[in-house]
């Protein structure tokens, strides 16, 4: 039943049907023929999960192949659970947030393409976000994608209007004497200098992505690690299909991505992906 994305509920012979959704993004109509199952199979409404997913609770055994089919009819897939790779999460990105540094839709329908429900030792979550404001809590993924900018300074031609230390919200700019100073180990590369200067003293250095390994939540949270910065788009889709890749190979039953970091190291997250990471 799982792989037809029934979760069974505490009632006797009733289900949660889970519902694959991209990014949180559903049609108008998808919506519509979802309702429609909600009220005919289910008890008239439906449950937004914390991964942007939905699922009609409800459903009687009865039911399950007659609710399946009104789905397949919307061209609405099941959901994974299970020891599966689960549906993307992705911020509205570049393509509607003023903030947004990478088209997170798009980045997130591709792998999800590429990756939703294969199999892997127990769980792996993806989550793509726009910037630093990290709106998708990346850090949170067993994969964290986050656009990233980091800024270079042209000294001759700024004016030290204090505009971009005004609107840098970790105080990572200092202008000290007339001199302005980025402090890099403070800035976040979320690029809203670069933004409000109006000299072209602020330039875009580096765009691209920034990437965490080993979120997760539940009973033993932990906080991702962030192991490359500002990486171009093929370095990201590369060391993600590494990162698969090693944890199917090392992980033992049970393990989550960051458990097997904690037992073999990071030299060893290090040595497969065949790339220098932030320690």
């Amino acid at each position: 039943m799982k792989d037809k994305g029934f979760l069974s509920q505490k009632q006797d012979d009733y289900f949660s049907l889970r519902l694959h959704v991209v990014g949180g993004n559903l049609t108008s109509g998808n919506l519509r023929a979802i309702a429609d199952a909600a009220d005919k199979y289910g008890k008239g409404y439906v449950h937004v999960t914390s991964r942007q997913g939905i699922e009609v609770p409800f459903v009687h055994n009865d039911n399950t192949e007659a609710i399946s089919s009104l789905m397949r009819d919307a061209a609405i897939a099941p959901g994974s659970s299970g020891k599966k790779i689960r549906a993307v999460v992705a911020c509205q990105g570049s393509r509607v947030c003023k903030n947004g540094i990478i088209d997170c839709q798009d980045i997130c329908e591709r792998i999800d393409e590429m990756y939703f429900g294969q199999p892997v030792p127990y769980k792996f979550k993806i989550s793509v976000t726009g910037c630093p404001a990290s709106c998708l809590k990346v850090q949170e993924n067993d994969f964290g994608i986050m656009g990233t900018v980091q800024p270079k300074f042209i000294k001759e031609n700024c004016v030290t209007c204090g505009l971009c230390k005004k609107t840098c919200k970790v105080n990572a700019i200092e202008i000290t004497d007339g001199v302005l100073a980025i402090d890099s180990e403070k800035c976040i590369m979320c690029g809203e200098c670069i933004r409000v200067c109006k000299k072209d003293a602020m330039l875009i250095a580096e765009e691209g992505f920034t990437l965490y390994i080993g979120g997760k939540v539940g009973r033993k949270p932990r906080m991702g690690i962030r192991i490359l910065k500002t990486v171009s788009e093929p370095v990201m889709f590369e060391v993600l299909e590494r990162t698969i890749a090693y944890y199917r190979e090392n992980a033992v039953e049970g393990e989550r991505i960051i458990d097997v970091i904690d037992r073999c190291g990071i030299n060893h997250l290090e040595e497969a992906l065949q790339y220098s990471l932030e320690k």
